[in-house]
């Protein structure tokens, strides 16, 4: 091989060598802006999870609020439904003592009637 060839193959080695370093070159910069994308994606996702997280301690707070409001509905029905009870007890005494009335008064024209 003359020096001619050897320096006409270098060439072409180093050419080869060029592009390649180039298109890694170019890769690699493909590579670093995915990279980036990528990380830009992950705090989106953190950020989206740390929403959702604080969402769902506000739904906690939201449900024990409810069922705490709930057991004092529950406990002011069953007061009122006792309440109503007492009520009607006294009622149908009352309704009891007027009949008991009213039976005697009945009684009491029937036999005076009678005896007239």
């Amino acid at each position: 091989m003359t020096p001619e060839e050897r320096f006409t193959n270098i060439e072409r080695v180093l050419e080869r060598t060029a592009e390649q370093i180039s298109k890694l070159q170019v890769e690699q910069a493909e590579q670093s802006k995915l990279q980036s994308q990528q990380a830009e994606q992950i705090r989106n996702l953190i950020a989206n999870g740390d929403k959702q997280n604080e969402a769902i301690r506000s739904l906690i707070v939201v449900s024990r609020t409810v069922l705490s409001s709930i057991q004092e509905m529950r406990a002011a029905q069953e007061k009122m439904i006792e309440e109503a009870r007492e009520l009607s007890k006294h009622t149908d005494e009352k309704l009891n003592i007027l009949i008991d009335t009213v039976d005697r008064i009945i009684r009491q024209r029937g036999s005076d009637r009678g005896e007239k």
